[in-house]
């Protein structure tokens, strides 16, 4: 009888941590996101505020080089994004629902639903996904590629 109780109580306890273990994983996966991850959401923050005030240095603090996109407005490089910088005018954006893939340790890709307020030249914005693809070099993390797709 005592070693059924104790076949029992080992039974309910490897149950017990099976489930909490279980229930990490699945809060994990609903978007519960790493150090690593919140990394880049933030990254993503700061470029998109440095957007939103016009701030050229602090846009190419962040901006690789050899940095493309393609919004709305069409495709654009890091050079044309300041030469318009005049054009552009943020009052608010979101990231929601933010997801990052590790293609390697040193790039990363941004996936989240983005609820743009604001305008292009006149022209009103609408919310989008976006996609950003950020590269780790000489251990500073760059932005490299950044498209958005307008949600219908």
């Amino acid at each position: 009888m005592r070693n059924r109780l104790s076949l029992v109580a080992f039974a309910l306890l490897a149950t017990t941590t099976l489930c909490i273990a279980q229930t990490e994983a699945t809060t994990k996966a609903r978007g519960k996101l790493s150090l690593s991850e919140e990394k880049m959401v933030a990254n993503s923050r700061a470029s998109w505020e440095a957007y939103k005030s016009r701030n050229i240095a602090a846009i190419k603090a962040l901006t690789a080089s050899d940095y493309v996109s393609y919004t709305q407005a069409g495709p654009s490089s890091l050079q044309q994004d300041i030469d318009t910088i005049s054009k552009l005018t943020i009052d608010s954006y979101s990231i929601d629902e933010p997801k990052v893939s590790w293609v390697t340790k040193d790039v990363a890709i941004l996936r989240y639903k983005c609820d743009l307020k604001g305008s292009y030249d006149g022209k009103p914005f609408k919310t989008v996904y976006a996609t950003e693809t950020w590269v780790n070099r000489g251990g500073k993390w760059w932005i490299v590629s950044y498209t958005e797709t307008p949600v219908n």
